[in-house]
């Protein structure tokens, strides 16, 4: 199991240890001197005090084990809602074996505030397959458990999407459909309680529109030559694409489950726009394909022999193979944090703790939140995770091409000026900043340097 920290938890941290001692929620400068937005509607802070509060009482360590709690949670829902009744056989736990190892890129870092939109989501699901079993579920408990969700997370926003497809895709099959709109009007104006009001929506929408062509885990899953990329996903994909064609064409579109085969679709379709969506599909995919296929026949059930020899090696085959996928993915660290330089510039940030340097730190994008939790309280950063909620796009680019020397990348060291520029040594701008009047290079390592206006 390997433990990167994840580059979001730091402003995390420091959001929730702003808000243990103080009490109140700072304005978007305190921590970034190029803060477009000051007053923030920020979407996370319930996760921010929960993260904060582990890692302030328990450690480093918490942040690992909050993972496997999480992921954990989230996939017996997952199972609950899939299996229901059903007798578990080896084909189930070979197919909860590769959804297990779709969901965790999404877990592979320490605890992400997203992990919170995995457990709703997949309790949601637990509920719809329970209410469509023959046990009802009071419509309060959504609107009870979005107050929660709309607080920990901007993915409160899946839920709602999630409500609204049920609504219409039953409604299309003239089945009991106004219930799901009902929920979704509910949900809708519980997450207005929250501390921001109306607001939230402001900044949770801006966050939906913003761009994210640079990240790659927004991009859509790269098949060729990456492909051993995602192996968990496309597995499952191939798998649910193959599984819902043989049902399709057995029984003809009219004798399916219509309306499970097209909740699944939709996700389908959601998880090849962009990589962060594979996770979801996976949970989909979990909940309600189980229950679109009769059960799996006893190996004694195979009369010939040969046939029932050949059943059970494809049984143990399909156990086999995403299990021992999962088991290359997942070793690594025990419980230990471990800091990735291209997130974490370790070295760099602690000469400038040694040095108190203080004011304004110019800091590439991967390296803000991590400097922003570690310098807080004696230097602000450029650029930092929250990009999306506190940044316009043209900040965000403005400090990208300053690290990759384009255009007038200069103009960034006079408005407004740094005290200090933490770089990376593999980036266009660093070798252009040695040659640079007016600054010096006064720390330097394997990965990182440091530089100080000349005195």
């Amino acid at each position: 199991m390997t433990n990167p920290a994840d580059p979001d938890l730091w402003h995390r941290l420091a959001l929730g240890e702003a808000l243990f001692k103080t009490g109140h929620f700072p304005s978007g400068d305190a921590f970034s001197y190029l803060a477009d937005y000051k007053e923030v509607a920020d979407h996370e802070w319930g996760s921010a005090i929960v993260i904060y509060a582990l890692y302030h009482w328990v450690g480093p360590s918490a942040m690992v084990g909050m993972k496997l709690i999480t992921l954990t949670i989230t996939l017996a829902f997952i199972v609950w809602a899939g299996l229901w009744q059903r007798r578990p056989s080896a084909l189930t736990a070979a197919f909860y074996a590769l959804v297990l190892l779709a969901l965790l890129p999404s877990f592979q870092s320490t605890v992400r505030c997203m992990t919170f939109t995995h457990i709703f989501f997949a309790l949601w699901l637990y509920w719809f397959q329970c209410e469509r079993h023959g046990r009802p579920i009071p419509t309060l408990f959504y609107p009870l458990t979005m107050i929660v969700w709309a607080n920990l997370h901007g993915g409160f926003v899946i839920g709602l999407a999630w409500l609204l497809g049920v609504g219409l895709v039953q409604a299309c099959y003239q089945e009991a459909w106004s219930k799901w709109i009902v929920r979704f009007g509910l949900c809708s104006m519980a997450t207005l309680i929250n501390p921001f009001g109306w607001h939230l929506w402001i900044s949770t929408g801006r966050a939906l529109v913003s761009t994210r062509r640079d990240f790659g885990e927004w991009a859509p899953v790269s098949w060729w030559p990456q492909f051993s990329a995602y192996p968990g996903y496309k597995l499952l994909l191939l798998g649910v694409i193959i599984a819902l064609m043989v049902l399709i064409g057995k029984r003809g579109w009219k004798r399916v489950d219509r309306s499970g085969v097209l909740l699944i679709g939709a996700f389908l379709v959601l998880s090849l726009i962009s990589a962060r969506h594979t996770s979801l599909f996976a949970a989909v995919s979990g909940a309600l394909l189980p229950g679109l296929f009769p059960h799996a026949p006893l190996p004694k059930a195979v009369s010939s022999p040969i046939n029932r020899l050949g059943y059970m090696a494809l049984r143990s085959l399909l156990i086999v193979v995403p299990l021992f996928a999962a088991i290359i993915v997942l070793p690594g660290d025990g419980f230990q944090l471990r800091y990735p330089h291209v997130a974490c510039p370790v070295g760099a940030v602690h000469y400038l703790q040694r040095q108190n340097i203080r004011g304004n730190l110019l800091v590439p994008f991967n390296y803000g939140s991590y400097a922003l939790w570690q310098l807080r309280g004696q230097m602000r950063v450029s650029m930092d995770g929250r990009y999306d909620l506190v940044y316009r796009p043209a900040t965000f680019r403005r400090v990208e091409d300053f690290f990759a020397a384009k255009g007038d990348w200069p103009n960034l060291l006079t408005t407004p000026a740094p005290e200090a520029i933490l770089v990376s040594r593999s980036d266009d701008v660093y070798l252009k900043l040695k040659d640079l009047p007016g600054w010096q290079e006064t720390y330097r390592d394997d990965t990182d340097a440091v530089f100080l206006p000349q005195k």
